[in-house]
């Protein structure tokens, strides 16, 4: 039986295979956070301008095509696969790194479903303040993203309070 999803440009859903002969995965459905969806529609708006100037070479067309390929069709077919996944204190995030751009995500596989947490141009220099991965951690301190936990049923990682210097 065929499950059709609508298609948008800044929040996507994939169609799944309908076909009963082919043993296609059945493709997960893909949201984003708000910050994450700011971030891609930021992406978009730039190569959107490089396009109407007619800059087919720019750069922020090349990098919104890769974001747009990765959370459209790389993510939705294997969001849950071990090589994408962080460990210690980010474990149950998954993300892919491309170039200096890190997308973060968390997956549900009773539910089908995807969160793309957060996207990030900076540049990965462990320690650093803007750090992607210290400010995802930041992120999650905050406790700004426990409700998208919750609500995918993804266990999150016991993350070390730097305030008390212990774990929560």
């Amino acid at each position: 039986m065929a499950r059709s999803k609508s298609r948008r440009a800044h929040k996507p859903k994939i169609k799944a295979s309908a076909s009963p002969s082919v043993t296609a995965p059945l493709l997960y459905d893909v949201d984003m956070t708000a910050t994450a969806e700011a971030v891609y529609r930021e992406l978009g708006r730039k190569a959107k301008e490089a396009e109407q100037r007619g800059d087919y070479t720019n750069s922020h067309i090349t990098t919104f095509e890769m974001v747009k390929d990765v959370i459209k069709r790389v993510i939705p077919s294997d969001p849950l696969n071990r090589k994408y996944g962080l460990r210690g204190e980010l474990s149950n995030i998954f993300r892919i790194r491309k170039g200096r751009m890190r997308i973060c995500w968390i997956a549900s596989s009773k539910m089908h479903r995807v969160l793309i947490l957060f996207i990030s141009e900076t540049l990965r220099k462990e320690g650093d303040a803007n750090d992607p991965y210290v400010i995802l951690r930041n992120i999650m301190d905050s406790g700004n993203l426990d409700q998208y936990f919750s609500e995918l049923g993804v266990r999150m990682a016991r993350l070390r309070n730097p305030k008390l210097g212990r774990t929560q």
